[in-house]
C-alpha cells in the first residue's frame, strides 16, 4: 500500500559543479514502536519506517535503516556532491506495506 506522507525537503535549488550540497529531509510519521500500551492495556501495534533511501539521477547517495527506537517524524541530514543537473528521489518504506516518495530538482551550474 502506498501512502503520501507530509515531507519537508530542505536543499538548495542550484549548486556549482563539484559543490557539496547539504540535504535535510523530515518525514511525518508516528513511528509506533510496538512497545506502548493504551490506557486499557492493549498493545499498540508496531508501525515504523524501516528504511530511507535517496538517489541522485538513479545513483544511491544515502541510505538509512531504522529501528523501533527512532522517534516520530524522523529527520535525515546528509550531503552529496553536485555532479549534474537532475532529480533527487527520496523513498521510504515501512511496516504494513507503507511506502512513499518525493522528488526534488537540482540545477548544476558551471
Amino acid at each position: 500500500m502506498s501512502k503520501t506522507s507530509r515531507t519537508v525537503v530542505s536543499m538548495p535549488k542550484t549548486a556549482a559543479k563539484g559543490e557539496i550540497v547539504p540535504i535535510r529531509v523530515i518525514v511525518q510519521h508516528d513511528m509506533e514502536s510496538g512497545f506502548r500500551h493504551t490506557e486499557r492495556g492493549v498493545r499498540v501495534p508496531r508501525d515504523i519506517i524501516r528504511n530511507f533511501v535517496c538517489t541522485y539521477e538513479g545513483v544511491e547517495v544515502f541510505r538509512a535503516d531504522l529501528h523501533p527506537a527512532v522517534g516520530a517524524n524522523p529527520t535525515f541530514s546528509f550531503f552529496t556532491v553536485a555532479t549534474q543537473s537532475g532529480t533527487l528521489e527520496f523513498k521510504w518504506s515501512g511496516d504494513n506495506g507503507y511506502a512513499s516518495s518525493v522528488t526534488s530538482q537540482l540545477t548544476v551550474t558551471g
